[in-house]
């Protein structure tokens, strides 16, 4: 170049460059015009770039030569284009199809015309984003250099911008990546994976090593690339080449990471969660630059979080799935066993629940550490017991362990009996547990939850018909009974809720002059199909799902509106309501009752409270209180079924108590039986001397009902008067005894 206000300088010969190991800016020029491209070309190539780069200069004579150019390389740094090719618009066309179809906007992009006047319009470079329009006359050398050098150093500011843009997009995704693993290996794979990725790793690989406070050594939990197959062996120096290992021990002992130009050594720490390490090895056949330098870094730090996050979750999966106390599987543990099988494991597996008998008693008694032991040695025995069928153990509930193994697992007799009654020693004393033993196929319960095949075990165990079992076989009948139950406590639920229960009464009658002298509510629940449900299997289903008081209440409530709709008819007649101990052992009903009878300003002495004699004694301690209560409200209560329970003299005369209700049993066979016409005759004397009223029940005959009368019983009630009516049917029947 002779002078920088000549046009362009034309070299003859045009040196060769050897582009090894420099930095290459590349420029393309569209020119239909051969002379004039290769005066830019050589007026290119002396322009020098500043920090040591080459340019690297391409030519395209057509806009399909430009296109073909444009494919086989995107990064073109800067372009020259002539307006008028192949026709007017040719170089508009092409600029177009850069920037709307390539999508490359990172490109400067010079437009060039040999006709002075032509010029774009305005709208139409910056829709364009046309860095610079110039006649091609104006171009001196000194211009051009100018042109050249302001354009690349634009390019170089939005290239940098961009790379680091599409790098952290890189590492946002690479982040969303690994975030969504929630366990150590799939979490290192990833993180791997994605380390490639943003080094655009193509021949390298990484590691992911672990070590704890107990093991130091590092052993590969992970590894790709040129590092496969290596995972479950310890780090050493045959996997890694010299200088990779010599960083991988610089950044364990000084737990950090090292860069260097081909490879990366990452240290991780969750120490404070779990005690444990973390290193990542990549290498890399790419040389890693500053900026993938940067983003790795910052991707670390979300690795970094990830390792730690991991070490909660197991921290807080532990607490999940261990019972702290004793340092065994829990229920919820067990739970996730049964759910993680499939269907042909299922088929093959049982569940086996041990449970302690009396242990309640044990922990009033003994304590609870003592139990505690005593639970940890009964694990150990049941573990000892299958030790050959390498068990899956938990504990479900506070007296009960749950087993899961193979149904080949056949538990001889001399096995149960051993388990049935076990000897454990604690605290330097022999004691025996008593176990009683389930077993249920999984195979029986296929359709059914984990909780509810574990609640299921459970209530077999619990059920009355094998609560005194040591050893029970759960099979699909009783499968079908419990989930006929389970059924039926749901609707019961409901029936309490919408207040869809019915009440029954059934009269008290005078035996002196037949008439009736009040009424017994009794609950009645009619299913949709018409068909009740017997009182004895709804009212023990509602103790057994807590809902007897919910019950209690809901009948009350009907009682009192049917008190009010007999009043209408002019029968002013008292009626019995029963109340259970878990009723009249809650302070708050009592309050709920007299404020009953506060809103509707009902005499206390239209009703009366009635509790089972064995309700009353076992829990006398608890509701004798309560009782007295309502006695001194004006309410009258009587002791039901009384006989049959287990009362002794001293009991019957502190019950606060008004009638006592002789059960139906000592009725039924009196004439032929002996025993109970000498044991009624005591419970009527006995009723007397302490000032108790009497009703028998269960009076179906006129025979029994002439003995009740001979006995000196007053009051009787029976189907030999009435069977329990509700209150349409009641009305109809007390129509009888209206005065004429």
């Amino acid at each position: 170049m002779s002078d920088n206000n000549e046009l362009f300088v034309f070299n003859e010969e045009e040196q060769k460059v050897d582009n090894l190991n420099k930095k290459i800016i590349k420029i393309l020029t569209v020119e239909d015009d051969i002379n004039y491209q290769n005066a830019l070309t050589n007026s290119l190539k002396e322009i020098k770039i500043d920090n040591g780069y080459e340019i690297e200069i391409h030519t395209a004579n057509s806009v399909p030569q430009a296109a073909l150019v444009l494919s086989l390389h995107a990064d073109i740094a800067l372009t020259f284009i002539d307006v008028v090719m192949e026709e007017d618009d040719s170089g508009l066309r092409l600029i177009s199809t850069i920037r709307e179809v390539i999508g490359n906007s990172e490109m400067r992009i010079v437009l060039l015309t040999g006709q002075p006047g032509f010029a774009p319009e305005q709208h139409i470079m910056k829709s364009l984003d046309i860095d610079e329009y110039w006649n091609k006359s104006d171009v001196s050398v000194g211009k051009l250099q100018s042109i050249v050098k302001s354009n690349l150093r634009t390019w170089q500011y939005i290239s940098q911008i961009s790379s680091a843009r599409k790098g952290l997009q890189l590492v946002l995704d690479a982040s969303r990546s690994i975030n969504s693993k929630h366990d150590i290996r799939s979490f290192s794979k990833a993180v791997l994976e994605e380390i490639s990725n943003i080094l655009n790793i193509t021949d390298g690989g990484g590691i992911m090593c672990s070590s704890g406070e107990i093991n130091k050594e590092a052993l590969i939990s992970t590894a790709n690339g040129c590092f496969d197959g290596f995972e479950g062996k310890l780090i050493e120096q045959e996997i890694l080449s010299a200088d990779i290992y010599d960083d991988f021990e610089l950044a364990t002992a000084e737990k950090r990471h090292v860069f260097s130009k081909h490879h990366t050594v990452f240290y991780f720490q969750t120490t404070e969660l779990d005690k444990k390490s973390y290193l990542t090895i990549v290498k890399s056949d790419n040389a890693i630059c500053e900026q993938n330098e940067y983003l790795l870094k910052v991707f670390s730090e979300n690795v970094n979080t990830g390792f730690a996050n991991m070490a909660l979750l197991n921290k807080l999966t532990e607490l999940a799935y261990t019972d702290i106390s004793l340092n065994l599987h829990n229920r919820n543990w067990l739970t996730r066993e049964i759910r993680n099988m499939n269907l042909h494991e299922q088929y093959q597996t049982k569940l086996i629940v041990f449970e302690v008998e009396q242990f309640e008693e044990k922990a009033f008694t003994f304590g609870h550490d003592f139990c505690q032991k005593l639970l940890k040695e009964v694990y150990n025995n049941i573990k000892g017991a299958f030790a050959h069928t390498t068990p899956r153990i938990a504990i479900i509930n506070k007296s009960s362990f749950g087993l899961i193994v193979s149904t080949d697992s056949n538990m001889p007799q001399e096995i149960i009996t051993g388990l049935n009654r076990q000897m454990c020693e604690v605290e330097m004393v022999r004691q025996y547990a008593d176990i009683r033993i389930l077993e249920l196929a999984l195979s029986s319960v296929l359709n059914f939850s984990p909780e509810k095949i574990i609640s299921l075990a459970e209530s077999s165990l619990s059920d009355s018909n094998t609560i005194s079992l040591k050893y029970i076989e759960h099979n699909h009948l009783k499968t079908q009974e419990l989930t006929k139950r389970y059924s039926l406590m749901a609707k019961l639920r409901k029936a309490i809720g919408s207040g869809s229960l019915q009440v029954a009464l059934q009269p008290k009658m005078d035996l002196r002059n037949f008439t009736p002298i009040g009424f017994e509510a009794l609950a009645r629940w009619q299913l949709k199909d018409g068909s009740f449900v017997s009182p004895e299997i709804f009212i023990e289903l509602a103790e057994t799902a807590g809902l007897i008081s919910e019950l209690d209440s809901a009948i009350f409530d009907k009682i009192l509106v049917i008190i009010q709709q007999l009043k209408g008819e002019g029968v002013n007649l008292p009626i019995a309501f029963n109340a259970s101990a878990y009723d009249l052992a809650n302070p708050k009903y009592f309050e709920y009752i007299s404020k009953k009878l506060r809103e509707i300003n009902l005499d206390p002495s239209m009703l009366e409270l009635e509790i089972t004699e064995t309700q009353a004694i076992s829990n006398y301690e608890l509701i004798r209180e309560s009782l007295e209560r309502f006695m001194a409200l004006g309410i009258k209560v009587g002791i039901d079924d009384f006989g049959t329970g287990y009362s002794s003299i001293s009991h019957i005369t502190k019950i606060p108590a008004n009638v006592l209700k002789i059960d139906r049993c000592f009725i039924g066979d009196i004439e032929d039986n002996p025993d109970n016409q000498y044991i009624l005759e005591m419970i009527v004397k006995l009723a007397k001397r302490f000032d108790f009223s009497i009703i028998i029940e269960g009076i179906e005959t006129v025979e029994q009902c002439n003995w009740a009368k001979k006995l000196g019983c007053n009051v009787a009630q029976g189907y030999f008067f009435s069977k329990p009516l509700f209150i349409n049917e009641l009305i109809l029947w007390l129509k009888q005894y209206e005065q004429p």
